[in-house]
């Protein structure tokens, strides 16, 4: 039987539905036209089509259809990058990828309402995909088929595009970018005139680096947080690592070499923490006094218990800022406490004298969780916050701005934002209920005790990692419609300014921070890319012939995909100031992810991981040509890389055997003095003790693993200190001891020498409260060692201790 006799009996077999009779065909023609188009063809002219394909169709294509499969091959051109690709061996090849840009996050909104109406686009759009969900649920059998995407795939919703994917080339596109991909309902606002670099142009300001190429590392690491003005009584102290020069960062501990500061929230008698500034005077070794500033009391009193929660902490221009999150909303300002509802808190910065007895000068008070913080050279305090507000549902019956829009302010002078500091995706808010903000705040803080606040822009519709140079802060974004891209957005931030100047596209996603670099007027970026094989399910109500074309043609919700990984790498991009790709190396680590990158000067470094931790070296001289230099391959990975000295950088992390299986934690002194031969110069580990394959006698862990800071990472002394915790069980599960210690080691002649230790050990049940030593430091001739309970100080040669200092636990705050 050949094709055209297969399809006459199939359309003999196959009964006529009651709704493909002549007289209802019109009805439901009238009925679908006020629709929207869908990929540039109508509802009507997609029926008219299927008719057509029941008379001229071939047997073959109908018999697939018959059996509820329908392959789709996509013929439409991918998006490319407009740049060569360089691969690990040294191949230039020719871009596989293009990625058209979004101007996102360049405008403010035009007005309040403009807002409102993409977060009501968002709802719709969660609704639509809550109720095909729904139906899914209902069929039993879906019959499924792979294909490759087209262009104008339909998934969910009929008027948005969403996941699109090559599956041969990997290459990811936005549905957002075709040609009849419909455009947003709204202008924006030319309230932030793009393109007027403020102040000091970047590209002119290429000492942004912290470090310099190998051969040329400097050995001490500059001291750039201004505290206090160094005179002959102050002795040489230790200062946060900044990643980028004159660019400070926060932590829990600070000094001036006079004064520790230490943040912390020990508990009282009745387990209820205190938000908690220690103060510990110090001199030659030892503790002259101390004080605690209990910060629940100084800025909410009457505020409940664990509502208050203190993060970072700063030493500036002769005053602390402590920042943290207040969660009791019900203790806000009469701005915020207008909400029919809070649906996250409010980080504030409070702002206290320096010296013995710290005194509360004000506090800076902005919407949402706390993300992160910079302090820039011209003395502008960046605060990021990450802010959600209630759901769409119940802005409908209150739709104030004030429920949807954040607030800041210093003080009791808090509002709104207007709608020009709202800055815009072009894509729109994606599918969600809630609508989020990443809130940037510039503080002045050039007056001492007069803290003000500056400016302040929020990302609508944002979330992702944020890089901060001297005088860029970057943005990257994943894209909420298209996997595995991510939209950078430059702002300058010379002058306090914040001032969107342009925005990029990679594929890929960032990890954090040190995945970025600004450098010489570039910006590179190092990303880990995953390609996914796409599978659609088709939905079979087993209709019959004549029903499921009639659905395939008419169906907004025919089916829906899943997404299965099938390849992974990693790669660096590096672009120029508008943020356009010149240059770009990818096949790093095929199958892997990257757990760590560094880059100093015209090299990146880049670790990845699943079996084994390659170490990547990238030679960036050539901003259009990157080239992978060297591949050095050791069991773990490292979670965090800095460079120690001339041709050497410092990995910390976990350590692994050859099966990928985490044994402990590592630390590895890489030799990359030959960038071309990269080696382990040593390698010192913390190895798990096991009784047997599945029972683990001793555990060894290290906060350091996933916070960098806990590291004492002192090149100009040679010194570096690591916090290691070790969990000792015994046959008694309940009977398991505790040791918590901070270990120093210094590098000489090529090999980590252990130099001593400060220790404590407890049982696993004790109620004493002794809380892990995790933060070092050093002030003249003197290393000292902290918890939240207890400070230990001692001799940095001999490591012998001089003197301790332990604190009272709090008083409760009692009845509330």
């Amino acid at each position: 039987m050949n094709n055209d006799d297969k399809l006459r009996e199939q359309l003999k077999s196959e009964p006529v539905p009651d709704r493909l009779r002549p007289e209802n065909i019109k009805k439901m023609l009238d009925e679908q036209a006020p629709k929207k188009k869908r990929s540039g063809i109508s509802v009507a002219g997609r029926i008219t089509a299927a008719a057509a394909a029941c008379a001229v169709i071939g047997g073959t294509a109908a018999y697939t259809m018959n059996n509820g499969k329908i392959n789709r091959k996509s013929d439409s051109a991918l998006i490319k990058e407009g740049s060569a690709v360089t691969t690990p061996d040294g191949t230039t090849t020719a871009p596989d990828q293009e990625l058209k840009k979004l101007e996102s996050y360049m405008s403010g909104a035009k007005d309040y309402e403009q807002v409102y109406t993409m977060f009501k686009d968002a709802a719709d759009r969660a609704e639509k995909e809550r109720k095909l969900q729904e139906k899914r649920n209902r069929y039993k059998n879906d019959v499924v088929y792979e294909a490759e995407v087209e262009e104008d795939a339909d998934f969910a919703f009929s008027d948005k595009k969403f996941f699109s994917a090559d599956t041969g080339s990997g290459a990811i596109e936005s549905g957002l970018d075709s040609p009849d991909a419909s455009a947003p309902d709204f202008e924006i606002a030319p309230d932030v005139e793009l393109g007027t670099e403020p102040a000091t142009e970047p590209n002119a300001e290429p000492d942004t680096e912290p470090v310099t190429e190998p051969d040329t590392e400097p050995a001490t690491e500059p001291d750039t947080e201004p505290a206090t003005e160094p005179d002959e009584e102050t002795p040489e102290h230790s200062d946060t690592y900044h990643q980028e020069q004159n660019v400070l960062e926060a932590d829990i501990v600070k000094t001036d070499g006079r004064h520790i500061y230490y943040i912390c929230s020990p508990n009282d008698e009745e387990y209820i923490n205190h938000p908690t500034l220690r103060v510990a005077d110090v001199k030659n070794g030892e503790f002259t006094g101390n004080y605690s500033v209990d910060i629940k009391n100084d800025i909410a009193p009457d505020a409940q218990p664990y509502s208050i929660s203190i993060t970072d902490m700063y030493i500036y221009n002769d005053m602390i800022v402590v920042i943290g999150t207040n969660n009791d909303s019900a203790y806000l300002n009469s701005n915020f406490a207008t909400r029919t509802a809070q649906r996250c808190g409010t980080t504030f910065a409070a702002f206290y004298t320096t010296g013995d007895e710290p005194q509360l000068i004000d506090v800076y008070s902005q919407d949402g969780y706390y993300n992160d913080v910079r302090i820039s050279p011209d003395g502008y305090m960046l605060l990021i916050t990450n802010y959600s507000t209630c759901s769409f549902n119940e802005l409908e019956e209150n739709n104030e701005p004030v429920n949807y829009i954040p607030c800041c302010g210093m003080g009791d002078d808090c509002d709104i934002l207007p709608p020009e500091d709202i800055l815009l995706p072009e894509g729109g808010f994606g599918t969600s209920d809630w609508l989020s903000y990443s809130v940037v705040g510039s503080i002045d803080l050039n007056e001492s005790g007069a803290p003000s606040v500056h400016d302040t822009k929020t990302l609508a519709g944002y979330s992702g990692s944020i890089y901060c140079s001297a005088d860029n802060l970057y943005t990257a974004s994943d894209r909420w419609d298209t996997s595995n891209v991510t939209d950078i957005t430059r702002i300058s931030v010379s002058g306090g300014d914040i001032v969107p100047m342009a925005s990029g596209v990679i594929n890929g996603t960032v990890k954090d921070q040190f995945s970025m670099s600004e450098y010489d007027g570039y910006f590179r970026v190092a990303a880990t890319y995953t390609e996914f094989k796409e599978t659609f399910h088709r939905f079979d109500t087993d209709d019959g012939f004549f029903e499921g074309i009639i659905d395939y043609f008419t169906s907004s919700d025919e089916g829906y995909y899943s997404y299965e990984r099938v390849n992974q790498d990693s790669r660096v991009y590096v672009m120029d100031m508008d943020l356009n790709i010149v240059g770009s190396v990818d096949g790093l680590g095929k199958d892997e992810e990257i757990k760590s990158a560094s880059f100093s000067g015209n090299m990146a470094y880049v670790v990845t991981f699943r079996q084994t931790d390659p170490l990547y070296a990238v030679d960036l001289s050539d901003p259009t040509a990157p080239v992978v230099l060297d591949e050095f391959k050791i069991n773990g990975f490292s979670t965090y890389m800095q460079s120690w000295g001339e041709g050497l950088l410092f990995g910390f992390g976990q350590d692994a055997n050859d099966t990928g299986r985490i044994t402990g934690v590592r630390m590895t002194m890489f030799d990359n003095s030959d960038p071309n031969d990269l080696k382990a110069a040593d390698v010192y580990t913390w190895n798990n003790i096991y009784y047997d394959e599945y029972y683990t006698g001793t555990e060894f862990s290290s906060t350091a693993v996933w916070d960098r800071k806990a590291l004492l990472i002192a090149p100009e002394k040679n010194l570096i200190g690591v916090p290691i915790n070790i969990l000792n069980y015994s046959d008694d599960w309940y009977d398991r001891e505790n040791t918590t210690k901070y270990e120093f080691f210094s590098f000489e002649d090529g090999s980590f020498v252990h130099k001593g230790e400060i220790s404590e050990t407890f049982s696993d049940v004790d109620t004493t409260g002794f809380s892990d030593y995790n933060r070092a430091l050093y002030i003249g001739g003197y290393v000292y060692t902290l918890s939240d309970n207890k400070f230990v100080s001692a001799d940095i040669e001999t490591l012998e201790i001089t003197d301790e200092l332990t604190f009272d636990t709090p008083q409760s705050y009692g009845a509330y």
